[in-house]
């Protein structure tokens, strides 16, 4: 300890001592003293400290110390048999955020494959912008787990500059979760182009397993063109209940992407059933906003104004909504009648309260 401080000394001797509030504040102390030299400290007190309250409190004096000597001691973790060591590590080097990509690309060029996936663990709090070179590395992965979670943190920050690799990634012969990662990932990215790579790879939606199908839904709500509705639409009659919720969500994204988007006649009757017939709250919202487009008609006008009474608020909600795309002159009064006896602060902020 010869090239330390004497305040940096004192706190390393009393890392050692007995007490466990003691080494606490310590481990406290030296992260305010917030000099490289106390990183090597913490780290041998890591080595053998068995008090959770302590490591937490050495993990706290990494993450003020605001040297590249903290993040590779961080890193350098990664390796440690002990599993909450290395949570804490990505933790921290989170905390770190993009300064500690240097570190990280050193691990994802010279790791295994469990210490590439930390990596990525890592970046799922950062934006990818700086970190090209580690995403276009775990893309390649032979390993399916660090491909996933690639893609997954690409979907989360939205990197457009990656789409075209996570469309790549669209194989029938991939794993399950892939597939999925990549619809999610696409469906966030939201660039419409995508759609053509997701019809390729699945041609007859009706086919699906649940499991492809729901992400598959998503992705087509935030990216399928208007011509996609129809195919979304006859889901509704061979599909089982539990997927209504997505479908009908699918269909609602379209729409508001595409507002001249109108569901088919044949459609009609069965949106209206769902609304009625004490189906999900959400499920019936979501008719509600399917039938927005045609909001403007005598029939679903008078529907729509019928629910406006419902005791549940999510159709009354929905009603509002779609009502509003009506552009008949008399919605204003319709709704503006509405408003005394509502008591939803949501729906009373659509009803224009």
């Amino acid at each position: 300890m010869s090239g330390l401080t004497e305040s940096l000394k004192e706190y390393a001797g009393k890392l050692g001592c007995a007490d466990e509030a003691e080494r606490i504040y310590a481990a406290e102390d030296i992260g305010y003293l917030n000099t490289p030299e106390g990183v090597p400290v913490l780290l041998e007190q890591l080595d053998r400290e068995t008090s959770r309250p302590v490591r937490d409190a050495i993990f706290q004096a990494l993450i003020r110390i605001d040297a590249d000597e903290a993040m590779a001691g961080c890193a350098g973790l990664f390796g440690s048999e002990d599993p909450q060591i290395r949570n804490q590590a990505v933790d921290a080097l989170r905390h770190k955020g993009a300064r500690s990509i240097p570190f990280l690309n050193k691990v994802m060029r010279d790791g295994d494959k469990d210490l590439r996936k930390l990596v990525l663990d890592v970046l799922t709090g950062i934006e990818t912008g700086a970190a090209a070179e580690i995403y276009t590395a775990a893309l390649c992965e032979d390993d399916p787990n660090v491909v996933i979670t690639a893609v997954e943190n690409l979907g989360r920050t939205r990197a457009a500059a990656f789409r075209g690799r996570i469309e790549d990634l669209l194989r029938a012969d991939a794993h399950p979760m892939l597939i999925g990662a990549c619809l999610e990932a696409l469906g966030a990215i939201g660039d419409e182009s995508s759609a053509g790579p997701i019809r390729r790879l699945f041609p007859d939606l009706a086919s699906l397993p649940d499991f492809i199908l729901a992400p598959c839904l998503k992705a087509m709500g935030a990216v399928g063109a208007a011509r996609e509705f129809g195919d979304v639409a006859d889901l509704l009659a061979v599909r089982g209940p539990h997927l209504r919720s997505a479908i009908l969500g699918a269909l609602a994204a379209i729409h508001q992407r595409f507002p001249a988007t109108a569901p088919g006649e044949d459609l009609l009757p069965f949106l209206k059933a769902v609304v009625n017939d004490g189906d999900p709250p959400l499920c019936r919202y979501q008719a509600l906003q399917t039938l927005g487009p045609l909001a403007a008609r005598d029939d679903v006008y008078n529907f729509l104004v019928s629910c406006l009474s419902s005791s549940e608020r999510m159709v009354r909600l929905g009603a509002v909504e779609s009502l509003r795309a009506a552009e008949r002159p008399e919605v204003r009064d319709v709704l503006a009648s509405r408003v005394a006896g509502e008591t939803d602060e949501e729906v009373l902020e659509a009803l224009g309260c």
